[in-house]
């Protein structure tokens, strides 16, 4: 059956993006070491840290600014090493399953949803640290999996089929793993787990990364249509 042009676009397009193709590599392995190159140089830049995180007295001030650049400094050079550790080995793992696009879009939404919840929150003293921005980026690579593997399923009418099911299972598990996380660090678990870091963690911005990684993955999803999958982005298909 012959494909028409306009899909055949979109094919070719999403295709640039599949596992295994060496431009989406390049390109995904440029973005992580982006991602630590800025995070570990805005921490060493002497007074960066200092002057880029969220404090409640300076944001009431007019540092509106504050929102999202805190996010991009930490507490400590060790807190630092290890959000970009964890960028690193989210986004080259997710790399299995999505583009460099989507996980940018994940990613861009934990931001936005940590921003408001630091806005709202009049509780929140002061804030640094990229850790919330990283749960809207797992939150809505699995998301996307699971968007991924349904719209296979529609568009197939297959109920099953490797891709598909090892898609949306990955997807699921990620979903209720962390989602567990989540209500776990609810109680009352003021700093990280194990003594992991010197200071208190923040988790309502964990929750609001997640969601708002969750939430602008859907409304893209629902609006542009899900990306073509490696099945499909194959010739003759």
């Amino acid at each position: 059956m012959a494909v028409p042009t306009r899909a055949r676009i979109e094919i070719f397009v999403n295709s640039l993006h599949v596992n295994g193709n060496t431009r989406y590599r390049s390109l995904l392995a440029a973005l992580v070491v982006g991602f630590g190159v800025c995070t570990l140089g805005l921490q060493l830049w002497p007074g960066a840290a200092e002057a880029l995180q969220f404090t409640r007295l300076r944001y009431a001030q007019g540092a509106y600014w504050q929102l999202l650049t805190a996010q991009w400094v930490h507490l400590s050079l060790g807190h630092a090493l290890g959000n970009a550790l964890a960028f690193a080995v989210l986004a080259l793992w997710s790399g299995r399953w999505l583009g460099w696009r989507q996980q940018l879009l994940a990613l861009g939404g934990g931001y936005a949803g940590v921003a408001v919840v630091l806005a709202l929150d009049a509780q929140c003293g002061y804030y640094a640290g990229a850790s919330g921005a990283l749960h809207g980026l797992l939150a809505g690579n699995a998301l996307y999996m699971v968007w991924v593997g349904r719209a296979q399923g529609l568009r197939t009418g297959a109920a099953s089929g490797p891709w598909f099911n090892a898609t949306r299972g990955v997807g699921l598990a990620l979903l209720g793993a962390l989602a567990f996380k989540l209500w776990w660090q609810s109680g009352d678990t003021p700093a990280a787990p194990w003594g992991g870091w010197s200071f208190p963690v923040y988790h309502p911005a964990h929750i609001a990364g997640a969601l708002g990684g969750m939430g602008l993955v859907l409304l893209v999803s629902g609006a542009r249509g899900a990306p073509a999958t490696p099945e499909q982005a194959q010739p003759g298909q």
